[in-house]
């Protein structure tokens, strides 16, 4: 019941925005639909300043007036993280809403700077139920136009966690600078 009534909505909604001839929030500022994304994301962070730990995820979302992304995404731990040494490793897991700004993006090269704010989930080996936390992880980088379909991205920037308390784990264990590189598929249109 949930479902129509919500589909229902979203068509007035978007039927009504349309019929406006006053000016608006997305007609005056160019934030029109322009575009459709979605990308996979290989993370390299550094635990305890040394260790390299490949997180891998992605995003997918829309784009508004060419420069504007906003998504959901998601990334996990592709290898166990030893924090101690001789500990039992652990998962670390987080997804949340994403938004990305990318002046210029008609340029073939162009800066880009993205956010994701959401929840994360640490599971260790052996040890029973998880760990839930705060995740804010900006960064910023170039991003490469190869195909009308394809864009790659070199980024870097920093993951902030709060409210770890388990494991023995604290907000600064799983806190880590990180580079990126992103490849995104998708289609961009209009001016």
């Amino acid at each position: 019941m949930k479902t129509p009534l919500f589909l229902g909505l979203l068509l007035v909604a978007s039927l009504s925005l349309q019929a406006q001839s006053e000016e608006t929030l997305f007609n005056s500022t160019n934030l029109r639909l322009s575009g459709i994304w979605g990308s996979a994301t290989y993370n390299f962070s550094s635990f305890n300043n040394d260790d390299w730990t490949l997180i891998r995820g992605g995003y997918g979302g829309v784009e508004f007036g060419r420069d504007l992304f906003v998504g959901w995404g998601g990334y996990e731990t592709r290898d166990k993280i030893l924090l101690n040494e001789g500990a039992q490793g652990l998962n670390f897991r987080y997804h949340g809403p994403v938004v990305g700004i990318a002046p210029n993006s008609v340029k073939m090269l162009h800066p880009r700077f993205t956010f994701l704010v959401g929840r994360g989930k640490v599971t260790v080996d052996e040890q029973p139920g998880t760990d839930r936390m705060f995740v804010f992880q900006p960064s910023g980088g170039l991003e490469f136009n190869i195909f009308q379909w394809f864009r790659l991205g070199f980024e870097g920037g920093y993951r902030f966690v709060g409210n770890s308390d388990k494991f023995d784990l604290s907000s600064g264990d799983l806190s880590a600078p990180f580079a990126q590189i992103e490849m995104r598929f998708g289609l961009s249109w209009g001016d």
